[in-house]
C-alpha cells in the first residue's frame, strides 16, 4: 500500500471538529446537572413538605386523642370525690379537679402555670385536659373500707402518682404515698408534693370490693401550648402534672400556631357554633357546657414551606 494512501486513513480529528465535540459534551454535561440540580430541589422541597404534614397530622391527633377522652372517670360517671389534699400550696384546680376536666386561655400572663411553660408564644392558645388514663398495673387484693388509709394491691404502682378508684357506686382521687413496688397503695397525708385529706376529714365516698369491679387509673393532666423548640424556632410542648409536680417536655416540632374554639351545648339544635374562643367561655362560664373543639395547628418547615391542619373533636363523655 503507498505511503500516501496510508497516511490519508491515519489522519485524526481537525480542531474544528474537536471543538464542535467539546460543546456538545458541554451540552450534555450541562442537560444532566440541569435535571440532578432539578430533581435534588424536588426530592428536598418533597421532603419539606412531607415533613411539614406529618407534624401537622402528629400534632393534631396527639391532640385529638386527649380531647375524645376528656373527663372520662373509669368506671364512675357521678362527681368525684377528691381525697388529695385541695388546700395545699401545690394543688391546683385547673390541673387536678377531674370534674372540671377542659379549660382553655387565649394567654399564659397570671395564670398558675406561667412558670413551668419553656418559653410561651404569645397570642396563641392553651388548653389544658384532664381525664383517667389506661389503668394502671394493679388490682385491689382485698376489700376497702371507706375510712381504709391503706388499699392492698397484686402488682405495682410508683410513688406520688395520683389515681383513681372507680367503680358503679363512685369514684375517688388520692395521690399515692407508698413506697415503689409496696404491695399496698395509701393515701397518706405527707411525703409527696401534694397529699391527701386526713381519713376523719376525708373519708372515701364508699367501700370498694377486690373481686375486680374496681378500676384503679392513673390522672392525665395534660396542658397544651406553643413555645421554643429544640431544633426549630417554636414547637408544640406540654406541661404533665399527672404526679403533682410540672414536667414540661416537646411533642412536635415546627409548630408556630395553636388555635382552639368550642362549641357548647344550645337549645338551637343540632347544628353548633365553633366560634366561641377560651375567653368567650370563660366569660360565659360555660366550660362545663362544651361538647366538641375544633383544633387548627400551624406549621411551618424548611424551604419556607407551611401549612395549616385542622380536625374537630366530640367529646365523647359529654354527648
Amino acid at each position: 500500500m503507498p505511503a500516501q494512501l496510508l497516511n490519508q486513513r491515519q489522519k485524526g480529528f481537525s480542531l474544528i471538529e474537536l471543538m464542535i465535540a467539546l460543546v456538545l459534551g458541554l451540552f450534555i454535561v450541562g442537560g444532566v446537572l440541569a435535571v440532578f440540580i432539578g430533581s435534588s430541589a424536588s426530592f428536598s422541597s418533597n421532603e419539606a413538605l412531607s415533613r411539614v404534614q406529618e407534624n401537622g397530622r402528629f400534632a393534631l391527633e396527639i391532640i385529638a386523642e386527649d380531647l375524645r377522652n376528656t373527663g372520662n372517670k373509669g368506671s364512675c360517671w357521678g362527681q368525684v370525690t377528691d381525697v388529695i389534699n385541695t388546700g395545699d400550696a401545690d394543688y391546683e384546680a385547673d390541673a387536678y379537679d377531674l370534674n372540671d376536666p377542659i379549660k382553655g386561655w387565649v394567654a399564659a400572663a397570671g395564670e398558675f402555670f406561667v412558670a413551668d411553660l419553656n418559653t410561651y408564644n404569645a397570642n396563641t392558645d392553651i388548653v389544658l385536659i384532664k381525664h383517667a388514663a389506661d389503668t394502671v398495673n394493679a388490682t385491689l387484693s382485698a376489700n376497702v373500707g371507706s375510712t381504709a388509709a391503706s388499699f392492698p394491691i397484686a402488682g405495682g404502682v410508683i410513688p406520688g402518682a395520683i389515681l383513681l378508684l372507680s367503680d358503679a357506686a363512685g369514684c375517688d382521687l388520692f395521690q399515692n404515698t407508698a413506697a415503689l413496688n409496696s404491695s399496698t397503695l395509701q393515701r397518706g397525708t405527707g411525703g409527696v408534693t401534694i397529699g391527701n385529706e386526713t381519713v376523719l376529714s376525708q373519708p372515701l365516698s364508699h367501700s370498694y370490693l377486690g373481686s375486680g369491679s374496681t378500676e384503679i387509673s392513673s390522672l392525665s393532666s395534660t396542658l397544651y401550648y406553643v413555645g421554643s423548640g429544640t431544633s426549630t424556632a417554636s414547637a408544640l410542648r406540654s406541661v404533665n402534672y399527672d404526679n403533682g409536680v410540672a414536667a414540661d417536655q416537646e411533642l412536635v416540632e415546627g409548630v408556630v400556631d395553636l388555635t382552639l374554639v368550642y362549641a357548647v351545648v344550645s337549645g338551637a339544635g343540632p347544628a353548633l357554633d365553633y366560634t366561641n374562643t377560651a375567653a368567650d367561655i370563660t366569660a360565659a362560664n360555660e366550660w362545663d357546657d362544651v361538647v366538641a373543639v375544633r383544633v387548627t395547628v400551624d406549621i411551618e418547615g424548611e424551604q419556607n414551606i407551611s401549612h395549616q391542619f385542622t380536625t374537630t373533636v366530640a367529646l365523647r363523655n359529654r354527648l
